[in-house]
């Protein structure tokens, strides 16, 4: 090949090999201009927005707690002033050494040091962690004068809940508590270091109303977090006041009342309007001593309590009702037209029914219905029961409000149980035998209750009414309950046998009748087993004695207040919760609070229907 024919195709090589680098270099090019612009132009503001994502970060500030107060203003639980102790991290030379420094002017636990210890592996070193709270003023002044000679260590000022008539209140109110794991995402205030949330009773049935809205502080912040400057806050909008129907003075009296008998409980409420007066519970706690600063041995002592000093039995003690349930019963029979209020049955001290001989606590005799009441004969009705049936004496016991769980705001409550034939079906898959009917129509069997619902089933037999029990008061009075579908006759009938047992010779309760001149108390006593078969041979002692009950309502001319006791393992209803009633009916009695207005607050809010 001729030199110049190869210098021309060396030159026509190198031609087409710019051509091809220039068309890529162009199109490399242009695919960056465009890129730019996409960047630049088209998508800036949604980079925008996540380059201010991280250049700015925001902190949540917990609001104020709602206090809570009962029916005449009485303050039950507030926010007081907290004095805290904050260290971030990130500052601390030694993060170690600033918290034995800090633990020479404010004891430190060894529990709290590990847990800043973890807070600042755990998350970035620039979020600030609460070290330790409810500083004395002392103490306090002294961190902030000293505070800036120890890097990272600040002081600031929160709020902690206080309780007042701590443990006759405890059950009712509940408590507040630093947010479980399996609570810490539902939100986002639950991060927040130092904020509580609702634990039990109206703390935690009503916590969305109490806890309030909260703020938050942006902050201005470095590649690293560390914060270079505040832009702007919000203010946190405090949580809303409640006022509850409970009136502090009667739950003290009452409280004071069962303390001697180990395991009680007792409600009273309005039979007008179902405001809650008295819901307590013993044994209690000091909810005081397990929402703030709690020490862990004491709080294993009250978890872990012989008699769960932490179980509201008012709301979660099921019982067989015993005795009590006969006026039930009573209706059921005259409801269904089974029976004549006239007609005689004979007790010969016990029923024969299917092979079995079901006992009565005495030989009665011949008696009618009021009667039967009166002197709480169990054969008379168990021949009614057996007449009635459990299926229309499950639908009249559920028209009174038993076996129902009643929404006043109040975490937690059981539901109990009023069998019938499509309920044993469903729980066991079995059929209904006509020998469990029998020690149903006399509160035994599978017939389980709490003290509120037994209160309510009084407060709708003593006034014919639909009663609603509420635990929240609102500013404007309800309307009037709706009648019961009963017939009046009916009801008098029963109040009629009631009113027997407290004031006629043969009562079971006389020794319980009132003594204020001109008013009297109709009621009924229960005695209920809790030895059976299958557990005789294990429970002896007090555990094997039998649970007292007591219902009953005043004035009996006019219906105002319903009661309902229940004494674990007292033994006889008459000797242990009647009494308890009789005193507590005449306190409420004397003092009338349905006749005063309850207390309106400045920020009062709750649920119109509670």
């Amino acid at each position: 090949m001729r030199p110049r024919d190869y210098g021309l195709r060396l030159r026509h090589r190198f031609s087409r090999r710019a051509v091809l680098i220039g068309a890529a270099q162009t199109g490399l090019f242009g695919l960056l201009l465009w890129r730019l612009r996409r960047l630049q132009i088209v998508d800036s503001s949604e980079y925008q927005l996540l380059s201010d994502d991280n250049r700015i970060t925001a902190h949540l500030v917990a609001p104020a707690r709602g206090s809570i107060y009962d029916r005449l203003g009485r303050i039950v639980a507030e926010d007081r002033e907290n004095f805290r102790v904050i260290v971030v991290p990130a500052y601390c030379d030694d993060l170690a050494a600033t918290l034995d420094a800090i633990s020479e002017i404010v004891p430190v636990a060894a529990s709290d040091k590990d847990r800043v210890m973890r807070a600042a592996r755990r998350q970035s070193g620039y979020f600030p962690v609460l070290v330790t709270e409810g500083l004395t003023w002392r103490q306090f002044t002294l961190l902030s004068v000293l505070a800036p000679e120890l890097k990272g260590v600040s002081t600031d000022r929160a709020t902690h809940r206080r309780y007042s008539r701590a443990r006759s209140m405890a059950h009712v109110v509940g408590y507040v508590g630093m947010a479980a794991k399996a609570e810490i995402d539902e939100h986002p205030l639950m991060r927040v270091p130092g904020f509580r949330t609702g634990k039990a009773g109206i703390e935690k049935g009503l916590d969305p109303e109490l806890r309030g809205q909260p703020g938050s502080i942006s902050y201005e912040v470095d590649a690293h977090g560390r914060v270079v400057r505040q832009l702007g806050a919000t203010s946190s909008v405090r949580g809303k006041d409640l006022v509850l129907t409970i009136d502090q003075e009667l739950q003290e009296i009452a409280h004071k009342r069962i303390e001697g008998l180990r395991v009680a409980s007792i409600v009273v409420l309005d039979a007008v309007t179902g405001a809650i007066l008295v819901m307590a519970s013993f044994p209690s706690f000091d909810p005081n001593e397990v929402s703030f600063k709690v020490d862990l041995e004491r709080w294993k002592q009250v978890a872990r309590g012989e008699d769960y000093p932490l179980e509201n039995r008012a709301l979660r003690g099921l019982y067989p009702p015993g005795s009590t349930f006969k006026v039930v019963t009573a209706l059921a029979g005259l409801e269904t037209g089974v029976i004549n209020p006239q007609e005689r049955m004979n007790c010969p001290g016990g029923y024969p029914f299917g092979g079995h001989y079901f006992r009565c606590w005495k030989r009665h005799g011949s008696v009618y219905l009021h009667e039967a009441i009166k002197q709480s004969c169990d054969v008379y009705f168990y021949e009614t029961v057996k007449r009635v049936g459990i299926d229309r004496l499950a639908a009249v016991s559920r028209k009174l409000g038993l076996g129902q769980v009643h929404d006043i705001g109040l975490a937690g409550q059981k539901q109990g149980i009023i069998p019938d034939t499509v309920w044993k079906r469903r729980r066991f898959g079995h059929p209904w035998y006509p020998g469990e009917t029998i020690s149903c129509g006399i509160g035994q069997g599978y017939v389980s209750t709490t003290p509120l619902q037994l209160a309510v089933a009084t407060a709708r037999i003593a006034t014919g009414r639909a009663v609603r029990p509420r635990l929240i008061a609102t500013p404007e009075a309800g309307p009037e309950a709706a009648l019961l579908d009963f017939d009046p006759l009916h009801l008098e009938l029963v109040r009629a046998g009631m009113v027997g047992v407290v004031n006629e010779k043969g009562g079971t309760a006389v020794r319980s009748a009132l003594t204020i001149p001109d008013v009297q108390m109709a009621g009924k006593t229960g005695t209920s087993q809790v030895i059976s078969a299958k557990n005789r041979g294990f429970l002896k002692g007090w555990y094997g004695e039998t649970h007292a009950l007591f219902i009953a309502y005043a004035p009996v001319g006019a219906p105002r207040y319903a009661a309902a006791c229940v004494v674990e393992h007292g033994g006889g209803g008459s000797r242990a919760a009647a009494p308890v009633v009789r005193d507590v009916m005449t306190e409420i009695l004397l003092r009338d609070p349905a006749a005063r207005p309850a207390f309106i607050a400045s920020n009062q809010g709750a649920p119109a229907d509670r």
